[in-house]
Formats: C-alpha cells, sequence, structure tokens
C-alpha cells in the first residue's frame, strides 16, 4: 500500500479516535452531573414521605384526642345524670321518710302520752305507772320519784362522758385530784336538779283495762345548760381548783358529748 494512503489511512482513524474519545468525555460528564441531580431528587423524595408521614400521625393524634374528648364528655354527662338522679331519689326517699315519721310519732304519741326525746336544750325522763283506783292520790308521787330516777341514771352516765372526754384532752400533774372534784361537784349539782324537777306532762288513762288497772304517764325535764354552768360555778368554789380548771374546755366536752348522745338516741328512736 503506498505510504501516501497509509498516512491517509492512520490519520482517519486518529479522527476517529478522537471523536470516540470526546463522546467518551461528554457522556462521562453527562452522568456526573446527573448524580448529584439525582440524588438531590431521592432527599427531596425521602423528606416529602416524612412530612407526609408526621402530618398523617399529627391528623391522627388529633382524631384521637377528639375521640377521647367525645367519650369523656359522654362519660362525664352521663355521670352527671346518674348523680341527679340518685340525689332526686335519695330527696324523695327523705321527703318519704320524713312523712312516715311524722304519721310514726303521731301514732306514738296516741299510743304513749307525754314521751319525750333530748333536744339541743333539754335532757327529758319518760316515766309510766299502773295503778288501781284507790292508789290514785299515791301515783303520781311514786311515779316522779321513778322518773326523777330515771333522769338521775341518764345525767350521771352522760356526765361520766363528759369529764372522760375532758381529762383525754388535759395534762395535769393531779389528775386524780381534779378528776374526783369534778365528778364530785358535777354530782351535787345533778342531784340538786334532779329533786327540784317537776312534771312537765302528767296523763292518765280514763278507762280501766281488763284487769281494772289505770295508766298513769308523766314527763321531766333538765336543762342542758343549767347542768353545765352550775357545774362549772361548783368546781369553781375551790379556789385551787379554779386556777387549774380549764373552763372552755369543759363547756366544749360538755356540749360535745351531750350532742353526740343527742344523735344516737334519735338514731335509736328511729330504728324502734
Amino acid at each position: 500500500m503506498p505510504k501516501s494512503q497509509v498516512s491517509r489511512q492512520k490519520s482517519k482513524i486518529n479522527k476517529t479516535m478522537k471523536r470516540f474519545m470526546l463522546l467518551a468525555t461528554v457522556v462521562a460528564m453527562s452522568f456526573v452531573l446527573a448524580m448529584p441531580m439525582q440524588a438531590q431528587t431521592r432527599k427531596e423524595k425521602k423528606q416529602a414521605q416524612k412530612e407526609q408521614w408526621e402530618r398523617e400521625q399529627r391528623q391522627k393524634a388529633e382524631e384521637d384526642a377528639l375521640r377521647h374528648q367525645m367519650r369523656m364528655d359522654s362519660l362525664k354527662n352521663a355521670q352527671a345524670e346518674q348523680a341527679a338522679a340518685t340525689a332526686k331519689a335519695k330527696a324523695d326517699q327523705a321527703k318519704r321518710d320524713a312523712e312516715a315519721e311524722i304519721i310514726r310519732q303521731q301514732q306514738l304519741v296516741a299510743e304513749m302520752p307525754c314521751q319525750s326525746y333530748d333536744d339541743a336544750d333539754w335532757f327529758y325522763a319518760t316515766g309510766v305507772k299502773r295503778f288501781k283506783p284507790n292508789q290514785i292520790n299515791l301515783t303520781p308521787t311514786t311515779l316522779l320519784r321513778s322518773t326523777r330516777q330515771q333522769l338521775l341514771q341518764k345525767l350521771q352516765g352522760k356526765y361520766q362522758q363528759v369529764i372522760d372526754d375532758y381529762f383525754d384532752q388535759m395534762e395535769t400533774e393531779d389528775g386524780e385530784y381534779a378528776r374526783q372534784h369534778i365528778e364530785s361537784a358535777g354530782r351535787q349539782v345533778i342531784n340538786q336538779l334532779i329533786n327540784e324537777t317537776y312534771e312537765v306532762c302528767r296523763k292518765q288513762t280514763q278507762l280501766a283495762d281488763a284487769e281494772g288497772y289505770y295508766t298513769m304517764y308523766m314527763a321531766i325535764k333538765v336543762s342542758k345548760k343549767e347542768v353545765i354552768e352550775k357545774t362549772i360555778d361548783k368546781i369553781s368554789d375551790d379556789q385551787e381548783m379554779k386556777t387549774r380548771f380549764n373552763e372552755k374546755k369543759f363547756r366544749d366536752s360538755a356540749f360535745k358529748v351531750f350532742e353526740e348522745e343527742n344523735k344516737k338516741e334519735y338514731e335509736e328512736y328511729k330504728q324502734q
């Protein structure tokens, strides 16, 4: 092959190789430039997916919170309705109980004249005695004596509770002497008040029973305030005791015990 032809052939090959190299370089550069763009696109896609998931989670949480609030509101409404129904039922029952109690007390008065119960101001005692017609003159005195004894026992028991409550609150070096003095003062006052009390109610049946007996009813009372105040005065007569005696605590103990016993007696009466 002539040299000129070989030279032209080589020149042609070189040009082809240059074009190929240029094309390869362009392709390579395009690939290199495209990679960051693809990476950026994937990152944005992941970010978008994350944001979408977070929005869905927030929406779900809000829906759950709304459903929970609706359930709580419904529960509160149901509880309020139940409470109102219970309160109404209790009020209705209390009204029925009060009406029944009025009827019961009316029946009791009809069956048991002069029947009285302790209240905020008074201690009461009710006595009953059957008697023959020839005992009519002695029966009131006999019945008053037995009713006084009944009230005396009641007051002595309550006064002992007052003393116990008072000394539970006090710390005294001469506790035994103080207790004996206060007990003695109370006994004297109570005995005096009992001996001075007279009937506040007295009734008797108009017809004799099958055995020929009549029945007499009697009620007496003693002031609670008088018991307390006169006992305090009696205790304070002793100058040594007066300096150690806590009048306020004694009065508080007395009213506390009297009130508690009054409630207890009333509950026992209601259960009869």
